[in-house]
């Protein structure tokens, strides 16, 4: 099995719960780079609750009137690039801001390479192997490097699918991962690179991410959310996912509040 190798139709999905500013504001990222007009993209806010009133641009909404959560808005975005014959599906946080030219710069990957199924930008955020080797003030303001990383694993706060490939590997595990879906890219990952496939980081995409926005409105914890992380890749691959990923038995330790070096067998450079 090989991921596409062409990135001509794409789905842009934006799961939502409430903060209408934080989506308003990564909508005018999209339509500042006229992403929203071209003919090969469609831009999706899955508005979980309900109550969103898009500001801007040549976008879409979509009610499913229940909160999905990340990983169900996911898998109806692989879902839905399936059936409409996308061949590439993005998930954004909508608690991101994006450099300029972001979408040409993540989708990137998949133009040049034909063993790419999973593709993340890269951030300020805590996976070092996915952060930028510079932290610019504003997400605007970031300078794009031609630089593709092979990572184990992509977090999914700013993630791209190769749609054939993921679905054929049956997409997000909403059976195992109940909640939010934290862990679940993790487990993804895993499946990617056992079937022969590459997980990516670019430089030439980036983004901010203020995170914990939609955890607060929905009263998750770090805790809650580490639990759900260990329950789930704990049963589904046993003691070794860690050493799967390229992390250390040390790693997601209860009420971590330091740096992620030590989460690392070896931490990247």
């Amino acid at each position: 099995m090989t991921a596409s190798s062409t990135a001509a139709s794409t789905l842009v999905v934006i799961p939502a719960f409430g903060s209408p500013e934080l989506t308003d504001a990564v909508v005018g990222d999209l339509c500042r780079d006229g992403s929203d007009l071209d003919p090969t993209v469609r831009i999706v806010v899955v508005d979980n609750a309900g109550d969103y009133v898009l500001p801007q641009g040549n976008i879409s909404v979509h009610r499913p009137g229940r909160n999905l959560r990340w990983i169900g808005a996911a898998n109806w975005a692989l879902q839905t690039s399936a059936r409409d014959g996308h061949e590439v599906c993005v998930v954004l946080n909508n608690d991101v801001r994006l450099s300029s030219g972001f979408l040409d710069g993540l989708l990137a990957p998949f133009a040049a390479e034909d063993d790419v199924a999973l593709a993340a930008a890269c951030y300020d955020d805590f996976w070092l192997h996915q952060r930028a080797r510079t932290i610019p003030p504003t997400a605007a303001e970031y300078v794009p490097r031609e630089v593709l990383r092979d990572v184990d694993f992509c977090d999914g706060t700013a993630i791209a699918f190769a749609v054939p490939a993921i679905v054929e590997l049956g997409g997000l595990d909403e059976a195992t991962f109940t909640r939010h879906g934290y862990g679940a890219d993790i487990d993804l990952a895993i499946r990617v690179r056992a079937a022969g496939l590459r997980c990516v980081v670019t430089e030439r995409a980036y983004v901010s991410h203020l995170r914990r926005q939609t955890m607060n409105r929905t009263g998750q914890s770090s805790e809650d959310n580490r639990a759900e992380i260990l329950r789930g890749l704990d049963a589904k691959w046993g003691e070794g996912w860690r050493a799967d990923v390229g992390l250390g038995p040390g790693s997601f330790p209860a009420h971590n509040v330091g740096s992620g070096a030590s989460w690392y067998l070896t931490p990247p450079a």
